[in-house]
């Protein structure tokens, strides 16, 4: 009876002991290693720029989105040249930005919307930093635009230069020629967010896309 008995409180033991032994480990475990990712995390944030100053490659003329950035930073500086804080505007009054594609591309929907959006944050973030209550009441009105198109070249380049001796943001992109267009087309000019009565004399009598 006694080895027996023996026998049994062995057997509720040893499960018992198995099992608290596990949690002590698992536990052990958890919080050893937590600590050590976040070391790692903080030590690979803190050696990233020593990584950095031997890997960074030389800076491509062109972006990742398919702009030319070096195109892009001579339209920024022709588009600056105007006062856009010279606009005056009335609390109520009609605002908008006005796309202008160029036809004579050829370019597809889908190549015409990724342009459009490249000249919507061109000329928002412009007109937001240099003329910011131009920005806010477009903002306010929900950011009303018109796509229209152009002829050629040509007539959006004289277009941007009349947009911008009225001191309105007229932002020019150039493809950087990935898909569809040569290196350097001159898809879209953005002109504005600005007063419709101004934009109007500049584009009013462009045809809708």
């Amino acid at each position: 009876m006694s080895l027996l008995r023996d026998s049994r409180m062995t057997s509720l033991i040893q499960p018992a002991i198995i099992t608290l032994v596990a949690f002590a480990l698992g536990y052990q475990t958890h919080s050893y290693l937590s600590p050590r990712r976040s070391l790692s995390t903080s030590s690979s944030s803190a050696s990233s720029p020593k990584r950095s100053k031997t890997t960074e490659a030389p800076a491509s003329p062109l972006s990742s989105d398919g702009t030319d950035t070096d195109s892009d930073a001579e339209d920024a500086a022709a588009a600056l040249a105007s006062d856009l804080s010279a606009v005056k505007s009335s609390a109520m009054e009609e605002m908008k930005l006005v796309l202008v594609v160029n036809d004579s591309l050829k370019m597809t929907k889908g190549k015409i919307a990724a342009q459009a959006g490249h000249a919507t944050l061109a000329c928002a973030f412009m007109v937001k930093d240099q003329a910011p209550r131009l920005f806010n009441r477009w903002q306010r009105q929900g950011q009303p635009k018109i796509a229209v198109r152009c002829v050629d070249t040509a007539e959006l380049e004289a277009l941007a230069a009349q947009a911008r001796s009225m001191n309105l943001c007229a932002r020019t992109i150039q493809d950087a020629g990935r898909t569809q267009v040569a290196p350097g087309s001159k898809t879209i000019l953005g002109i504005g967010p600005g007063p419709a009565r101004l934009i109007n004399q500049v584009t009013g009598k462009l045809r809708l896309l």
